[in-house]
């Protein structure tokens, strides 16, 4: 066995090994790495040999134990691509023979491996068994270089899913005296749980290497007299990964890697493979320093797609079944052959369709390793109806762009840009990942290569005509694409697939009907005893029955047939075997189902059943480490669960090489689960109780928190986090025990621990799922209680599982960003945030030993606002835009204010300054650019710096736009006018400018008075454009002409225009949706001309980015959201105030509002769940059977927020005082929360100003109408209330000029300074007299009591300091003088500059004041 691999050039040097040479008997070869070949110059690669079991680092590689013939260090050298490599042994002690540690692995060696690659000097360094060693180099980062480095793996006669061998020297060797078993001997066993284990992880990394297999073909002499055995078949040797190199060796298995002279077959065979990886690996090593940040791409892209699985996991579960001779009639199909040379350039379809189990998934992985042998660029995927996520277009799709990215690192490159979009793949509607990443990047590409796909199980799909209608846009690609389908040939696909356009070149082929593959099989498969000849004429009679009863091509019959006269032991047994064989699939399962009922031991047929009813219910294929996991107390004396599975399950169920675990096929699902006069069954509910015991065995079991803590995830533990819901939502509603079970889980810390593993997974999606299967399960069981006339004894436990229904959502929306980066915060900073009455706040927020207390929360209970925006006072929002993490909002004054969509915090480029009134602007679907068009100019902004990239006059006609678009790659603004004009600004123009697009002459109609427009709409490409006047009816053109497709009608009437006062295109479909002005919705598409309409009493119209939803505001406040395709409304918000301008979060959870001078942001379980169930799995059997929907969309009120306007901290306690917009001053102790309201306005003037004397006593704030308050506090010992009195009122309205900007109280509360823009004042508390008035300008000063002196008061400005004392008798001025600063003294004198606080600290030698400016 070889591995291959490249590391860098650091480790000494030497030209031969200094070992002596002995002959290999006396001197195997050393332990550990040793370098035998050095070139002289520097080497550019290196290859490690490691030997096998009973193997020795010299002994395994010589030809007679003759060191003469030890190759890799006699042979390799002097050839002359391999000479530039260095050569190193590994070396361990895998002597079976000897005595040793009988608890000594594999992973051992590996380990051992590992250590010397990375710590040995010259002659040791570190890899074994090597595919073990890589796999647990991939597993710990103190080798992740060592890993990094390794290109290629080479395999010779090594045993990846064990030999049968093994179990018989592992019972020879605990039979003997003298030595005792291994452990790492019976790891090598048949499909070992070892084995299983190490192939499922391997099959993940395998695609990073080149990987060639090379297996004996000779039986092996085993000492006894003329006694040879296989102790490999080609079946274990090889993976059978896509582009894996396999070739035989004319060899046994000792001789395998043994050579007589550089001209032995064998050894030239091996010496070219390794070249040919020398090769690519010397002439590719520039380029690997580029791949670098390539290979990092790809995990970035990975992690975008979530990708959680490669398509490799089946396509090698179909290739194991494989038998060699078969499904090679495909290669000379000539419609297979046009499709795969066709000569043009252009992109084709083809269909493979044949009936049920007739091979078509092993067909597909027939056919993808073809495409991969001959250096294809092929893309695949296996639909599997029993893998609900596994059916949908979204994972499809996604898998098929990670796919083709990893061939083609233009496309890479590109679709990683989508990440600043803020898609969330996982939930995004397939049309938009397929217009977002094919559409918009793949079909735009220019390069010069084909792409092949192939997807299997086109009719286990949940909508294969979507599919085929999404893949009919391949003929609009620049890259040859050319799909193969394959799947059954059912009325609904063919009609689809008749209808393709002829460009595609449709053709279909038909699997059925090739009985030489039937033949090849049961020629292969039957093993019967007798003579060649009458083993022949047998398989001719199988051949013939399948033949005569039309089951030519159902593999299963033959399967069941060759297993049948397996069995036989007499001619006459033959015959009536034959005869008693089933007609027909349904026969078929009887016949298997019968098997199972007959079992004479109950013990087995218990067993069978619940392996069963584990496998048929399961969400997804099952590995058998995963089943053992989940069945490891029920059933802990299995002494081998593969064969197991294997002899009880009748047939039902099928393992491949890698230890996956499938149904045979759909129709066997169904036959057991829906059969009830059947011989055997599967009772459904039963099935889904022990499943969703099994998961809360896993998730509840003891130590579970310290193994994810460690990295070491119980193998079932994945599924059992992902699923338990799902099957708690099918099991039946009388059953005790679940609800028990539940409500266990739900109480303890179990429940943070399943969180913490879903954000640990990056699976916090399954939280709103499981939300949802509570939320059911909870009304179903509570509607069978009623009908039971059951007490209320499980009254609190549903009222447990409804609380935890509404917090796993909530906790998703609120803290999803913070559980993805760092799942620990779950235990003890989350619950203490969350409301009081939340069921995680109960029982986890406010514990005892808590390191958190959180208190001043404004709501007992969850509510759909996660944020509120405010622009100021005075400051009115137009319109709100969100895209890519930016918020967009502008505001009356021409100015656009940016904000975070996850920490909602202004941004730092905030606000964007047009510098005159602004009509319209328009973010980019990544939120990096901004265009705002002005009075006079348009300008395009970079949002990260806030930087203006372009500025450019408008038009001289000043037309005033009505819809903009940021189109190809945001390099081109296009803006429609009220003149009717739609023109472009090339941003490479040199210089830019604009250019007239399209003149949109509208035709009048009689009867209407044709305006200037007041409402355009363009689509997501710009290619077409709607248009609403104010006396017309809307009108939809194409620009490129342009061409006008129609007007829109009422419904109500065919003459009535109606105004349009809103209106968008569908993202994906040719339809507009729009508003007229009584709040009638409308869904109009214009090359149909079919309208519908919908009241609403709406003023303003939103759609998802996708979509699938519109939101619609009104002027009472009241926001609601519908699904765009049936108008059923989802979700209902009533609040305050007009909404002017809204729109969704290109997520889908969220949707923003403006009101005026604040916006909102909301984020409602509705929104949250119905993003989630278009997830890949988020459906599942419980939809069908759980409780009807209520017809009422969920609901939210929300009262008016009275925004808090001016805050002040006490400087002497905990205390801290608070007014807001409506006149309301509060006081609030940071640990008991709010306390009193000090005072309340009745005409609702808004707090402006808020001050506390020195030692805390006092109080003083001043409202909008410049009236001033002094308020005296004396504050109870421990819990009693504080007592308020009011000390002082007086209005400043004739003393001042301008607002109010400050007050300070005098230390001991006699006087106070009020400080307006131009005055500053001195009033007595005492007897409420005007003390003194100077007339200052100090707007741009903040007024401190001078520390050492409270007689003086101090004002510090921008570029100066004032010293005054009470009277206001100026004491000192001093100036300030900057002599490195990035503002010059004049910036800094500027009237927009502002102090806005000041920082006073002091040292052993005085006072030093800081101050921060707070730049206008």
């Amino acid at each position: 066995m070889t591995a291959n691999y490249q590391t860098s050039n650091n480790a000494h040097s030497r030209k031969t090994s200094n070992h002596s040479r002995k002959s290999s008997e006396a001197n195997p070869g050393a332990l550990g790495l040793d370098v035998i070949y050095t070139p002289e110059d520097d080497y550019k690669v290196d290859i490690v040999f490691i030997h096998g079991l009973g193997g020795a680092s010299r002994r395994t590689w010589s030809k007679y134990e003759d060191p003469e013939l030890f190759w890799p260090m006699k042979f390799l050298p002097l050839e002359s691509d391999v000479c530039q490599t260095r050569i190193l042994t590994f070396g361990y002690n895998a002597n079976f023979r000897t005595s040793g540690n009988v608890s000594t692995s594999v992973l051992d060696f590996a380990k051992d491996l590992l250590f010397d690659l990375k710590y040995a000097k010259d002659d040791h360094n570190k890899n074994l068994n090597i595919g073990d060693a890589y796999m647990q180099g991939q597993n710990d980062p103190n080798y992740e270089a060592i890993i990094k480095a390794i290109s290629a793996i080479t395999f010779l006669a090594t045993p990846h899913r064990g030999t049968n061998l093994a179990e018989l020297l592992d019972r020879i060797l605990r039979s003997t005296f003298a030595t005792n078993s291994k452990f790492y001997v019976s790891e090598l066993a048949k499909n070992s749980f070892t084995l299983q284990k190490l192939n499922e992880q391997f099959r993940h990394i395998a695609p990073r290497l080149a990987i060639v297999s090379f297996y004996e073909t000779q039986p092996t002499s085993i000492g006894l007299k003329n006694a040879r055995v296989m102790i490999l078949e080609k079946e274990s040797s090889v993976l059978g990964y896509p582009g894996e190199t396999s070739k035989a060796l004319n060899a046994d298995h000792h001789n395998v890697c043994k050579y007589d002279s550089p001209k032995d077959p064998n050894y030239i065979t091996v010496r070219n493979a390794l070249g040919s990886i020398v090769g690519k690996i010397i002439s590719t090593k520039s380029s690997n320093k580029q791949s670098q940040p390539r290979r990092k791409d790809s995990y970035d892209l990975k992690n975008m797609l979530v990708i959680t699985e490669i398509p490799d996991v089946d396509y090698i579960f179909f290739r194991d079944q494989w038998i060699r001779g078969t499904c090679d009639w495909v290669l000379e199909e000539d419609r297979y052959l046009e499709w795969l040379h066709a000569q043009n350039q252009s992109s084709t379809l083809l269909w493979l369709n044949g009936g049920a189990g007739t091979g078509k998934s092993v067909q597909s992985s027939f056919i993808i390793n073809s495409v991969v042998e001959q250096g294809l660029s092929c893309q695949y995927f296996f639909i599997r109806f029993g893998d609900r996520r596994k059916r949908g277009l979204s994972l499809l799709l996604r898998s098929i762009a990670y796919q083709v990215a990893r061939d083609v690192p233009e496309f890479l490159e590109q679709v990683l840009q989508l990440a600043d979009e803020a898609i969330d793949f996982a939930i995004a509607d397939p049309r938009t990942i397929w217009e977002r990443i094919f559409k918009s990047v793949l079909f735009n590409l220019t390069v010069d290569r084909t792409l092949y796909w192939i997807i299997d199980g086109l009719d286990e799909a949940d909508n294969p005509r979507a599919l085929i209608k999404l893949l009919s846009d391949i003929s609009f690609s620049s890259i040859p694409i050319r799909v193969l389908l394959l799947g059954r040939k059912t009325n609904e696909i063919h009609d689809v697939f008749q209808k393709l356009t002829p460009a595609l070149h449709p053709s279909m082929v038909s699997i059925e009907g090739h009985v030489e593959d039937m033949r090849c099989y049961v020629r292969q498969e039957l093993s019967i005893p007798g003579s060649s000849g009458f083993k022949e004429s047998n398989v001719e009679r199988v051949v013939r029955e399948a033949q005569s009863n039309f089951l030519v091509s159902d593999e299963k019959w033959v399967r069941l047939a060759v297993e049948s006269l397996n069995q036989c032991h007499t001619k006459s047994d033959i015959e009536l075997a034959l005869q008693k064989l089933p007609v027909g699939m349904e026969a078929i399962y009887d016949r298997m189902a019968s098997i199972i009922a007959q079992k004479p031991s109950a013990t087995d047929r218990a067993l069978a059943s619940t392996l069963l009813q584990c496998i048929t219910v399961s969400l997804r294929t099952l590995t058998v480490a995963e089943l053992a996991q989940a069945l490891q107390e029920d059933t802990p004396t299995i002494l081998d669960l593969q064969r197991s599975i294997t002899d009880l399950c009748g047939g039902f169920v099928v393992i491949d090489n890698g230890g996956n675990i499938a149904m045979v096929h759909q129709t066997a699902r169904e036959y057991l689960l829906n059969s009830n006069s059947r011989p055997f069954r599967v009772n459904r509910g039963d099935a889904h109780k022990q499943m969703f015991r099994n998961c809360m065995r896993c998730l509840m079991a003891v130590g579970l928190r310290a193994k994810v803590k460690d990295y070491k995830q119980p193998e079932f533990l994945e599924y059992a986090s992902r699923s338990w819901s799902s099957h708690l939502a099918l099991t039946p509603l009388d059953c005790a025990r679940t609800l028990e079970t539940l409500s266990k889980f739900l109480s303890g810390q179990w429940i943070l621990l399943w969180i913490q593993v879903l954000a640990t997974n990056q699976q916090l999606g399954v939280l709103v799922e499981a939300s949802k299967h509570l939320s059911n399960y909870s009304a179903k069981r509570k509607q069978f209680g009623a009908e039971q006339g059951e007490q209320d004894h499980y009254v609190l436990k549903l009222e447990l599982v409804d609380r935890w229904s509404e917090d796993l959502v909530k906790v998703v929306g609120k803290f999803g960003m913070v559980l993805r980066g760092n799942p620990e915060p779950i235990y003890k900073l989350i619950p203490p945030f969350c409301p009081q009455s939340s069921a995680i706040y109960q029982q986890f927020g406010k514990t005892k030993d808590k390191s958190l207390a959180v208190s001043g929360l404004s709501s007992r209970n969850w509510d759909d606002s996660i944020a509120r925006m405010s622009f100021g006072l005075g400051t009115y929002a137009s319109s709100i835009s969100a895209a890519g993490s930016q918020i967009a909002i502008l505001v009356s004054s021409g100015k656009v204010i940016l904000y975070n969509s996850s920490a909602f915090e202004e941004a730092n480029a905030s606000p964007i300054k047009h510098g005159e009134r602004v009509y319209r602007m328009e973010l980019s679907s990544n939120g990096q650019l901004l265009a705002t068009y002005g009075y006079l100019t348009t300008k395009i902004w970079e949002i990260s710096t806030g930087q203006c990239k372009m500025s450019v006059a408008n038009v001289e006609s000043r037309p005033q736009p009505l819809a903009m678009l940021l189109t190809r790659n945001n390099t081109m603004l296009l803006v429609g006018t009220d003149d009717r004009r739609v023109r472009s600004l090339d941003f490479s123009g040199d210089p830019p400018n604009w250019q007239l697009v399209a003149e949109l002459e509208e035709p009048e109609l009689e009867g209407h008075y044709l305006n200037s427009a007041n409402h355009m709409a363009l689509n997501n490409d710009g290619r077409l454009i709607a248009v609403a006047y104010r006396g017309h009816p809307l009108s939809a053109w194409e620009t490129d002409g342009p061409v006008h497709i129609g007007h829109c009608w009422r419904t109500r009437d065919q003459v009535a225009r109606g105004e349009v006062i809103e209106a968008v295109w569908h993202p994906h479909s040719l339809e507009i949706l729009g508003l007229y002005i009584e709040g009638v919705v409308f869904k109009w598409r214009p090359y149909d001309d079919e309208t519908e309409e919908i009241a609403t009493g709406a003023t303003r119209l939103a759609i998802s980015r996708d979509g699938s939803l519109f939101a619609t505001g009104d002027a009472r406040g009241m926001v609601k959201v519908y699904t765009t395709a049936e108008f059923g409304l989802l979700y209902r918000l009533a609040s305050e105030d007009t909404i002017l301008s809204l729109t969704f979060s290109p997520d889908l959870r969220r949707f923003y509002d403006v009101r005026g001078n604040y916006g909102n942001a909301w984020e409602p379980n509705a929104l949250i769940r119905f993003a989630e169930q278009r997830s890949p799995g988020a459906k599942s059997e419980s939809e069908t059977e759980s409780l009807p929907q209520s017809s009422t969309a969920s609901e939210s009120w929300t009262g008016r927020v009275d925004a808090i306007t001016a805050i002040a901290g006490s400087p002497a306690g905990r205390h801290y005082c608070c007014g807001t917009e409506q006149g309301v001053v509060q006081l609030h102790d940071t640990k008991r929360g709010k306390l009193t309201e000090v005072h309340a306005s009745k005409s609702f003037f808004s707090i402006e100003q808020l001050s506390w004397s020195k030692d805390g006593r006092c109080l003083c704030f001043s409202d909008s109408s410049k009236k001033v308050m002094v308020m005296s506090l004396r504050l109870g010992a421990g819990d009693l209330d504080p007592v308020v009195e009011r000390k002082a009122e007086l209005s400043m309205k004739n003393n001042t000029k301008g607002p109010i900007l400050q007050l300070l109280l005098h230390p001991v509360s006699t006087q106070l300074l009020v400080r307006s823009s131009s005055t500053i004042l001195t009033v007595s508390t005492v007897d409420l007299s005007l003390t003194r008035s100077l007339e200052l300008y100090t707007a741009q000063h903040q007024w401190i009591i001078h520390p050492q002196d409270p007689a003086l008061i101090i004002g510090i400005g921008p570029n100066n300091i004032r010293i005054l004392d009470w009277d206001l008798v100026e004491r000192q001025v001093h100036k300030f003088e900057y002599s490195q600063t990035p503002l010059s003294v004049e910036s800094i004198s500027d009237p927009g500059h502002t102090v806005d606080r000041v920082h006073v600290t002091t040292d052993g030698t005085g006072n030093t004041w800081y101050s921060n400016y707070h730049l206008e």
